[in-house]
């Protein structure tokens, strides 16, 4: 089996805790168990918990209060992200790439409407993550980074619907991330290259250039499909 079809430890412990959902074990407004309980339950580390956890906040499953706990959220759109989110956790290939082809047509369109929507606490948001994908003391981060630039520019178009679908692809989205980022890690160039295709997709929104912006995101994910494809042959 591929590195870029490896089921990671979070992706099964997403499908788990959305199995308990469906099936009523887990109900709307119940309270989740702390992250060492969930650890001990599920026999894995707490990192993957939280690695889980922060997923299906970002899909839309549960809400994390800080200080609180984690909640299982009340959403009419759940039934339909379970199914979006249930197909985006499956590690076949050809699954992997019907989905990059979907990305490739909600990203492009969330940079275009970006760069005519963004605030300017946007467009900040959008920079942070930019500036934290320069890390390459640490993995997580940079993965984390990664994956934040996306959803930050999903969240600049200012359309609920559409934030809602691409969250629930997150978890995909972190999987080719991390076989994509490991590749361009591996030497100095590739690695300012994978910068790059970021900074001018931020510049492109940032100065409201819509077709551009559309343009250099459809680039960015058929290169991310590109070297996939490189690396599991």
């Amino acid at each position: 089996m591929t590195s870029a079809n490896k089921q990671k430890v979070y992706e099964i412990i997403i499908q788990k805790i959305q199995t308990e959902i469906t099936a009523g074990i887990l109900e709307a407004g119940e309270k989740l168990p702390p992250e060492r309980e969930l650890a001990v339950k599920y026999g894995v580390s707490r990192t993957s918990i939280r690695e889980a956890l922060r997923l299906l906040e970002l899909s839309d499953f549960v809400e994390i209060r800080p200080g609180d706990g984690t909640f299982i959220k009340t959403n009419e759109q759940q039934t339909i992200q379970q199914q979006l989110t249930s197909v985006a956790l499956k590690t076949d290939q050809t699954t992997l790439y019907e989905m990059l082809e979907l990305r490739l047509i909600l990203e492009s369109q969330c940079a275009a409407l970006a760069a005519l929507r963004a605030t300017g606490q946007d467009i900040e948001k959008i920079a942070r993550t930019l500036e934290a994908m320069k890390n390459t003391d640490d993995e997580e981060i940079g993965i984390q980074a990664d994956l934040d630039f996306h959803m930050a520019i999903a969240a600049a178009a200012n359309n609920s619907v559409l934030a809602q679908l691409i969250s629930s692809f997150a978890s995909h989205m972190r999987s080719t991330i991390e076989v994509t980022r490991k590749h361009r890690l591996s030497s100095k160039e590739n690695f300012a290259r994978t910068l790059e295709e970021h900074r001018t997709i931020f510049i492109a929104i940032s100065r409201g250039e819509s077709d551009r912006a559309k343009v250099l995101m459809e680039d960015h994910i058929r290169t991310i499909r590109q070297e996939l494809s490189e690396l599991t042959i």
